[in-house]
């Protein structure tokens, strides 16, 4: 079983592209929190994950820096060549993305959070390149 489950706020606005098939990809860095014990003391430390949300359009790519979201997806992990070495990341790929709190202060942070669904049906694991 591959399955991840996140709760953390964006870092930075979504970097958005395209697939040559017109897919939308979103990559979201994630911050989350935890707690480890340091000389008798509670200190919070922060892990940052690179996550890539597949959209089915823009609209569906909602949340921003700041925001915090509930992620689920599945670990996945390419490779690629770049100046003759070859180079490796684990991303999560996304499932689902729920907005759970908005960082904004403007009229659609009083909006109630929205789904944007489930990732294009079409979009099978190695059918289409990640475009990062």
């Amino acid at each position: 079983m591959n399955k991840v489950l996140l709760v953390g706020r964006i870092g930075q606005d979504p970097e958005i592209r395209f697939s040559q098939k017109g897919t939308v990809f979103a990559r979201i860095t994630l911050a989350t929190e935890r707690n480890k014990k340091i000389d008798g003391k509670w200190v919070t430390e922060a892990d940052w994950h690179t996550v890539i949300q597949i959209a089915k359009g823009l609209s569906a790519v909602t949340a921003q820096k700041g925001d915090l979201v509930a992620v689920e997806g599945e670990l996945r992990t390419r490779s690629w060549e770049k100046d003759s070495e070859k180079r490796w990341i684990t991303e999560i790929v996304t499932t689902r993305v729920r907005v759970l709190t908005k960082n904004r202060k403007d009229k659609s942070a009083d909006a109630p959070p929205q789904d944007p669904g489930d990732p294009i049906e079409a979009f099978e694991q190695g059918s289409e390149e990640i475009p990062f």
